[in-house]
Order: C-alpha cells, then structure tokens, then sequence
C-alpha cells in the first residue's frame, strides 16, 4: 500500500514539473519579443538622437567664413557667428601676410603687388569645405578699395551652388563697394546679396538687426507650402532655385494665384526670376518645379519638359492632390516656419 502512495505522489509530482516546464518554454517567445520591441526603442534613446541643432533641425547650416590679416575681420566675424547661431571657419594664406606685407604707403609690398594684380591668386593653407551649408557669411577686409586677392582664390575654387552668399567687410572708412559683386562674378554660382561694411567696433544691435535684414532669424527656419488652406509636407531641392524662393519669402508670406493647365498642373507667376537649371523631366503627381525662370508649377498629373526641380509633395497621394489641385484655379502660399 505504501509503494502504491508511492508511486503515485512520484507521478504527480513529475505531472506538476512538466506543467512548470511548459508554462516557462511559453513565456519565453512574449519575453524575447518584449526585448525586440525595447531593442528597437534604443537607437532613439543613444547618441545618434541627441536634440539636433536649430541649424539642421531647421534643414539648412549656417557658416561664417573670414579671412583677417589683423585680427578686426575675424572679431567682428565672430559676433556674428554668435549671434546668428553659425559655424565659424577662417580662410588661411599659405604663407601668412607681414606688417610689412601690409604696409599701405609702400607700393612695393606683397599686398600692394598683389591687389595691383587682378589674377593674383594667393594660396590657402587649407580648404574650407561648405558641404552641408545653405547660407554663408563671406567676411573680409577691404585692400584698396577691393577684397584680398585670397577671396578670389576662396571664390574661385567653391561650387556655391544651392547657397546663399552674405558678404561683409571691415575698414577703416572705405565702403564695400563691387568687391561682393566681383566675388560672384569669379564664383559664376550660388545666391549672392548686397554686402555692407562694418567697423571694428560695430554695436551689437547694428549686427542683430543687419542678421534678420539678410533674412538671418529666417535662416534656421524651413520653407513651407500650403494649397488654399491646406498645408503639405514638401521635400525641397538643395539647389540656387529654392534658395533664391526662401529669400523672396523672407519677410513675410507670398501668395501665389494659380491657373490649372493642361488637366495636370497648376501654374502660378512669381515676383521676381530665379537662377534656373533646367533639364528635361517627366513629372510626377506632387513635383513642384520652376518654369522659364519665373513661374512655379504643381503638378497632379504627369508632364515632360525642360524644368528646374524645386521640391515635391510628400504627404499627398495622386487623388488627393487632384482634389485640392483639379477643381479650377488654385492659391498657394509660401512661407517660412
């Protein structure tokens, strides 16, 4: 009688253990994909998602670009890194510049010689790349009337492409006259603006509010887009087109009133002609693109011919463009957010 109780408390207790055993083999899938799901959360948690900054958040970088040979170009463009929220690189002459190099009362310098020259092309120590950046300030001092021959060098050997060029200069009484203009011609790329003079002991304010004239507060802004009352999610090119547009909207909104076409586009004439890059292209529903320098396309059909890409629509599909785009006229505006 007792091997029979046994033997029957052994069999239930071997009954229970497999029970145990079968409970844990079942969780272990729910805790594996538990760990799944967790693992999947981390990159968001580790180094790579640190808060960007207001520049890339933002889809554009800011550089300040100097060359000084005596220090005042570079303090002044250091205030303005500083307050434009910008990096900050210096152009360095291979073979750096002497007092008696500056020597203005001596014709006979190296910098008298070398602004006597206009293919003068000092070297630079080391490129200063602009990959990445959307707008640069271009500071330097004025040489007889003119930029150091070195900015030429700088000019010359950057594809300037999809950026805005901000020029300024420092000197003691001389204004900054054609050198910005002179830059871009030698550069032959890139968005160029009106460039001022500063002196050494320019007040902040003047500096802040110089910044946000240049379109400075808008520069870590992005350009938005919205049909009607309608704001789309829109993907813009890197290019001197879209530059040139974010700067026509730098102080305010700019509606543009639209005529359908065709059964495929809308087409809307701007204020002013942008720099344009056309190239043959069979559009797409969404495509937003530049059309003879002056007129601004959206498309909710598909069309084939020479343009300049701007960007293209990314949160609409085919239908829903053709139902905000399809019904006559249309009014977009562009604005920067």
């Amino acid at each position: 009688m007792k091997r029979l109780l046994s033997l029957v408390l052994v069999l239930a207790l071997a009954a229970l253990c497999a029970g145990c055993g079968g409970a844990q083999a079942r969780s272990a899938p729910a805790a594996a994909e538990a760990g799944a799901a967790e693992g999947a959360k981390a990159p968001s948690q580790g180094p790579a998602a640190e808060t960007p900054s207001a520049e890339s958040a933002a889809g554009g970088k800011i550089l300040v670009v100097y060359f000084s040979a005596t220090g005042t170009t570079r303090g002044v463009a250091e205030r303005i890194a500083a307050l434009s929220g910008a990096d900050l690189a210096e152009i360095v002459p291979a073979q750096p510049y002497t007092s008696e190099d500056l020597n203005y009362s001596d014709r006979t310098t190296r910098a008298s010689a070398e602004q006597n020259d206009p293919d003068a092309r000092p070297e630079i120590a080391a490129d200063v790349p602009l990959d990445g950046y959307t707008t640069v300030y271009l500071g330097y001092p004025i040489w007889w009337g003119q930029a150091p021959r070195i900015m030429s060098t700088f000019a010359e050997s950057h594809d300037f492409t999809g950026i805005t060029v901000i020029p300024f200069c420092t000197s003691g009484s001389s204004g900054i006259g054609r050198s910005g203009q002179t830059l871009a011609g030698q550069a032959g790329s890139g968005v160029w603006l009106e460039g001022r003079r500063f002196a050494s002991d320019v007040r902040e304010e003047t500096l802040r509010e110089w910044i946000e004239e240049t379109g400075g507060t808008g520069m870590g802004k992005t350009l938005r887009l919205a049909i009607g009352d309608t704001r789309v999610s829109v993907a813009w090119e890197e290019n001197a087109s879209v530059a040139a547009l974010k700067e026509l909207v730098k102080n305010g909104p700019l509606t543009v009133r639209m005529s359908a076409y065709g059964g495929f586009e809308q087409v809307g004439s701007l204020p002013a002609s942008l720099p344009r890059n056309d190239a043959q292209t069979t559009t797409e529903a969404g495509d937003i693109v530049l059309y003879a320098g002056d007129q601004i396309v959206v498309f909710y059909g598909s069309n084939s011919w020479a343009y300049t890409r701007l960007g293209k629509i990314t949160d609409k599909s085919g239908p829903e463009l053709k139902e905000l785009l399809a019904n006559g006229d249309a009014v977009i505006t562009l604005f920067l957010e």
